[in-house]
């Protein structure tokens, strides 16, 4: 008869009792990772590589065995230590969350992308949050309460000192890095969850080089700065959307650390408690957050899907024309109001019922009315109204064909009509439109074929376009070096058209400086000098416009700050031609 083997240490020690130890926090484990291998009948370590695919195949009872020896080689006690010690509102966390403050600040106010990133690294705030998100799983309210409490000091100290930098600050323009924190939506929500779900990860298997990135992607700091700015140059909705994006950036991050920590076993209680648990607190918190997020999600996927559709209609409209193309095109979209677009059309011949006919059409494709404002410019294909009134039209040149082919040669884009007087060496050139020539690079082509030919008289008729705004300094009512240059150059632009009327319209931004006598003074201002070059003028004043507000979150302050030179008379006649 066979002698019995003596048991081994590991069999003997598998009909003990497991230790207190094994059930860190709250886990039920067993008392060696050998033992759950083997009863598992995987033959090798549960944690080796490829092991968990392994246990997927061998059932329920796999998996828990698979989940407690995971939970067994995490130091609970050493990370909490280290989650309660970052939580904590001390003088290093006040100073970093501060200087973080100040250059998130700046960032924001020049609109660098790579400032705005260093403001992110060096925020302390990941620290209460994720220990919000510990204090969750292990229900620990002394660790709710000093990591709410450092988040509720820290977020006052960064917007009380992001407030100071913006009040003295010579910079106050809307960026769109500014803009980009004032429109959150479900898109931050989930990458808010997943950054929070891999910042805990990182916690807690030891990943610290992933918290870099989940810095840069949640931007805690960012919307904080966002938030101070609101709040010094009175833009109420600034302030509200960068606190929501701040909210839901927290609420998600709290509460994926805290689904990550009961996976690990931070929690009380079985696995499927644990989990019920944390399901309930994230639908009382998530749910409410998303239902703003969802309608700003679908704002944005309408504008863009608008966006498309009317940049097809305008350009269906356009090529329906003889020699027709779109020009510039822009689409604003100001809360609830209907989308309005300003679009120009370049043709031979113009068509007065254009604007009617594609506003119809862009209304019936989105569904809803909208303020189309479309300007029609002709081309040389037929000779504009401007061109008749000198008595130009297409006739044959007056000089010689050497001096017409020298000329000619001289100005390097194509023309319209080209007329000279050899006897009077005078001659007049009408380009043809040109996409991205303003009215000064017109005139700056005059001047220099003048220069080229100082015997002769050269006149260039710019084609028909809007007048270019004049723009102020915040609060100023004078006109500066710039300003002046622009009215020389309408004014240059007016005799050549034959036009000695127009109407001034002045505008003021919304700031401190902003009311309706700044934006009259200002229109005056350029009406004097309108008048000094021979043109009668009619200035009104126009503050606030409809809706302002919000146009000057998508367009800015500085657009808002101008005085408009309008041509009513030039747009009648291309109406009638």
């Amino acid at each position: 008869m066979p002698t019995p083997v003596p048991a081994s240490p590991a069999s003997q020690e598998s009909t003990a009792p497991p230790p207190a130890s094994a059930t860190a926090a709250g886990a039920a484990a067993p008392a060696n990772v050998a033992e759950v291998a083997e009863t598992a009948g995987l033959g090798e370590d549960l944690l080796s590589t490829g092991s968990f695919f392994r246990a997927l195949w061998l059932g329920p009872r796999a998996w828990g065995r698979w989940w407690r020896a995971l939970v067994r080689e995490i130091d609970h006690r050493g990370i909490l230590d280290q989650v309660e010690q970052d939580a904590n509102f001390s003088f290093n966390f006040c100073f970093m969350i501060v200087v973080a403050g100040g250059i998130a600040t700046i960032g924001l106010l020049l609109n660098s992308p790579a400032v705005i990133i260093g403001a992110m690294l060096i925020s302390p705030l990941m620290g209460p949050i994720v220990g919000s998100g510990m204090a969750i799983a292990t229900l620990d309210f002394d660790l709710a309460r000093k990591s709410l409490r450092a988040l509720a000091l820290g977020t006052a100290a960064a917007v009380a000192f992001t407030s100071l930098i913006v009040l003295l600050s010579p910079v106050k323009e809307l960026t769109p890095e500014l803009l980009a924190r004032t429109r959150p939506n479900l898109f931050d929500l989930v990458v808010a969850i997943l950054s929070g779900a891999a910042g805990g990860y990182a916690l807690i298997r030891g990943r610290g080089g992933a918290i870099v990135g989940v810095a840069i992607a949640t931007a805690l700091m960012p919307p904080l700065a966002t938030i101070g700015y609101g709040l010094v140059t009175e833009r109420w909705s600034v302030a509200r959307g960068a606190l929501l994006l701040f909210f839901t950036n927290m609420a998600a991050i709290s509460l994926a650390v805290a689904a990550v920590a009961e996976w690990y076993g931070f929690g009380r209680g079985g696995l499927r408690k644990r989990f019920a648990r944390q399901a309930a607190i994230s639908f009382l918190v998530l749910v409410p957050l998303g239902i703003p997020l969802f309608i700003s999600l679908k704002a944005i996927a309408f504008e863009s899907f608008a966006q498309i559709r009317i940049r097809n209609v305008l350009e269906a409209g356009a090529a329906s024309l003889p020699g027709g193309q779109l020009g510039a095109v822009e689409v604003l979209f100001i809360d609830s109001k209907p989308p309005r677009v300003r679009a120009m059309v370049l043709s031979a011949e113009p068509e007065a019922e254009l604007e009617l006919r594609l506003g119809e059409e862009i209304a019936r494709q989105l569904r809803q009315p909208v303020n189309l404002q479309l300007t029609q410019l002709r081309t040389s294909e037929k000779v504009s109204p401007q061109v008749l009134a000198l008595g130009l039209g297409e006739s044959t040149p007056k000089l010689d064909s050497s001096v017409a082919d020298s000329l000619r040669s001289a100005f390097p884009l194509p023309l319209a009509a080209f007329d000279a007087d050899s006897a009077q060496r005078r001659a007049t050139l009408v380009p043809e439109a040109q996409a991205g020539i303003d009215l000064a690079a017109w005139r700056a082509m005059e001047s220099d074929l003048g220069k080229r030919h100082p015997q002769w008289q050269i006149r260039l008729l710019p084609p028909p376009q809007a007048l270019p705004p004049i723009y102020f300094e915040p609060g100023s009512k004078g006109l500066d070096e710039a300003a002046e240059l622009r009215i020389a150059t309408i004014v240059w632009a007016l005799q050549r058209w034959n036009i000695d009327r127009v109407e001034v319209v002045g505008h003021a931004s919304s700031d401190r400086g902003g009311s309706p006598r700044l934006a009259g003074v200002r229109a005056e201002r350029v009406a004097e000098a309108l008048r000094a070059g021979g043109i009668e003028v009619v200035s009104v004043a126009r503050y606030p416009l409809p809706n302002q507000l919000a146009a000057e979150r998508e367009l800015g302050e500085a657009a808002f700050r101008a005085v408009s030179v309008l041509l009513p008379v030039v747009a009648e006649k291309l109406r009638k031609e």
